[in-house]
């Protein structure tokens, strides 16, 4: 649903799992909310915080053109 969270997720080889232990869920519960992307604010905020990125480029979606670039390269 998020492709640039999944880019990011993937270039630091970082597992649902993992994701569910920077947000406070278990991994299923992880794998849920990204498929039904239902993020609460306080989880996009750890994701964002996290990564050092920002939100509209983490959560682009691909139906508003999403972000293709990381900001600050």
């Amino acid at each position: 649903m998020f492709p640039n969270l999944l880019g990011v997720k993937a270039s630091r080889r970082l597992t649902n799992g993992d994701m569910g232990k920077i947000i406070g869920v278990s991994r299923y519960a992880f794998g849920r909310k990204m498929r039904r992307g239902s993020f609460l604010p306080d989880e996009c905020r750890a994701i964002c915080k996290y990564f050092d990125l920002p939100f509209e480029y983490l959560f682009a979606l691909p139906e508003e053109g999403g972000i293709t670039e990381r900001p600050g390269k």
